[in-house]
């Protein structure tokens, strides 16, 4: 017999799927048999699945340690987190295995999170850090925002991995939102698949820019090359593309300030987009002007390493009546959309921003 007690984190789910991922291995004809067996009980009392977890309940296993170790995916000599009983006391009572050589580690940057709450974390991606690992041997904010959970005492989901729900390109910097729960992860996805979280970037572009820009394109990313395709007519394979540029203040040397209201969010867009309308962002070396990021470094020896584009803030809106549901969101997570609603997060603007826009006559807008 094996014990788990059910964390926050795994609050709110159906019990029957929080099985399947409990047990990587097992099927659902397995665990429903174990259910109506009651070899799996909840709170020592016979369930169905369609239960919904809440903290603290305990579930029980009546079966073989070797079934419970084969369907949980894990070494049979480790016993799994949060486990108790005959498993986890025969698996500590074990010869440890020696301790393999530790891998030489380079330095990461400190996780800088702008705001965070029971079930989400924003944080504040610099430029050059990735959002996600391309490489195993990779440093991404993934990997930061683990780390900063685990410190905190918080990494404890027995199903589930914190992680972000949008992504920044690398060279970007700016609000990144992240999941510290199932129900937190489950409310960023939804809002963001349907739309509704309103994500506005600043960035300084070429050209004199006095009025508002609405662009609207078709767009497909080329794999082989990774760039961003765009077309005023529909082509095969094609998603639209769409943002708003609002200018902020028209700045020394030719340059424009903008805020830029994302509607959609492909790979590449901002920039793709501004420099086909013919308002490269300063400093992109992929979609940019080559020749005017080579004027702005020797007119102001200041050479940059990346574009200047930064993902400012979040709006969070106010759900409407029944949106919740609609959108399949547990009580949990429909309870914290009510505490974010009306809320905006915001990112400072990095150092090398606010020295563009001072070389450029706008240190008042850097503040």
């Amino acid at each position: 017999m094996q014990k788990i007690s059910v964390g926050a984190p795994d609050a709110g789910q159906r019990l029957d799927k929080f099985l399947l991922k409990f047990f990587k291995e097992a099927d659902k004809g397995f665990l429903y048999k174990m259910l109506r067996k009651k070899n799996i009980t909840l709170n020592g009392k016979k369930a169905d699945g369609s239960e919904k977890l809440a903290a603290g309940d305990e579930l029980t296993f009546f079966f073989a340690r070797e079934t419970f170790e084969k369907f949980r995916g894990v070494p049979s000599a480790v016993g799994p987190a949060g486990m108790t009983g005959a498993a986890t006391e025969k698996a500590a009572a074990g010869k440890a295995a020696p301790a393999a050589a530790a891998p030489a580690k380079t330095a990461a940057p400190k996780l800088r999170v702008v705001f965070e709450d029971e079930h989400v974390l924003f944080a504040d991606k610099p430029a050059g850090l990735l959002t996600q690992k391309a490489k195993p041997e990779d440093v991404s904010l993934n990997d930061l925002i683990a780390a900063y959970l685990a410190e905190q005492g918080e990494n404890t989901s027995l199903t589930f991995s914190a992680g972000t729900a949008n992504r920044l390109d690398r060279n970007t910097s700016g609000l990144v939102a992240a999941g510290k729960t199932l129900a937190g992860q489950q409310l960023l996805t939804a809002l963001l698949r349907e739309r509704l979280i309103e994500k506005y970037y600043w960035c300084i572009v070429g050209g004199k820019l006095s009025a508002p820009l609405h662009l609207k394109q078709y767009y497909a990313k080329d794999e082989a090359s990774n760039t961003a395709q765009l077309s005023d007519t529909p082509f095969p394979g094609a998603q639209t593309a769409e943002l708003e540029a609002v200018p902020i203040a028209v700045l020394d040397d030719g340059f424009t300030l903008l805020r830029v209201h994302l509607i959609t969010g492909r790979t590449h867009q901002i920039r793709a987009q501004l420099a086909a309308a013919g308002h490269p962002v300063l400093g992109d070396g992929k979609y940019g002007d080559r020749e005017l990021n080579r004027a702005f470094a020797e007119a102001h020896g200041y050479a940059l390493r990346h574009q200047l584009l930064h993902a400012r803030e979040m709006h969070f809106p106010t759900p409407a009546e029944g949106a919740a549901a609609t959108l399949g969101l547990s009580e949990t997570a429909a309870a914290e959309w009510q505490v974010l609603a009306g809320k905006t997060v915001s990112a400072p603007l990095p150092a090398s921003f606010k020295t563009c826009l001072k070389l450029l006559g706008g240190e008042a807008y850097g503040k």
